[in-house]
């Protein structure tokens, strides 16, 4: 947003007031939403460089702490910024679309031993724990044999074969 209001004012499409006066609202607003959103400063980050910017628009200098800094810093940074939440996006992306490894949704589809089974139910043996078992139609097993879990209600497991 920061970076889209200095472009537009850079552009000469708003004034200098209209650039500043947005600059401050979106910094002030940046640094508030910190505290009711966990982003470990990116936020109050991001509303510091939109009160500088909006400063430096106002005084005519692009001073920061005494030092000459160029506008190419800025959109450097908020480049790099840019880039980093992508990067946070595609991970989030990527990781929430992964099947679950633990608990009870993790053992839905998991391959299991039988260890004694008659007709309907059953033990079998997943990931080193004894299991009580059935099955929704009879079944032919003998121990050692493999089954497939389908589903985990409270402490017995649904399996096929």
């Amino acid at each position: 947003m920061i970076t889209v209001i200095l472009a537009l004012y850079f552009m000469g499409f708003v004034s200098q007031e209209t650039a500043v006066t947005f600059l401050y609202v979106v910094g002030v607003s940046l640094i508030v939403a910190e505290i009711g959103v966990v982003s470990f400063g990116l936020l109050a980050f991001n509303g510091l460089i939109a009160l500088f910017a909006a400063y430096s628009i106002q005084v005519g200098q692009v001073l920061l702490f005494g030092i000459p800094v160029d506008w190419n810093i800025v959109f450097g940074i908020g480049f790099v910024e840019f880039a980093c939440i992508v990067c946070v996006i595609a991970v989030h992306a990527h990781l929430r679309n992964l099947k679950t490894a633990t608990g009870t949704e993790g053992m839905i589809g998991a391959k299991a031993v039988v260890l004694d089974w008659n007709g309907k139910r059953g033990q079998i043996r997943f990931d080193g724990e004894i299991w009580k078992a059935s099955s929704t139609h009879r079944l032919d097993l003998s121990p050692n044999d493999e089954v497939t879990i389908d589903a985990v209600e409270k402490l017995q497991v649904i399996v096929r074969a």
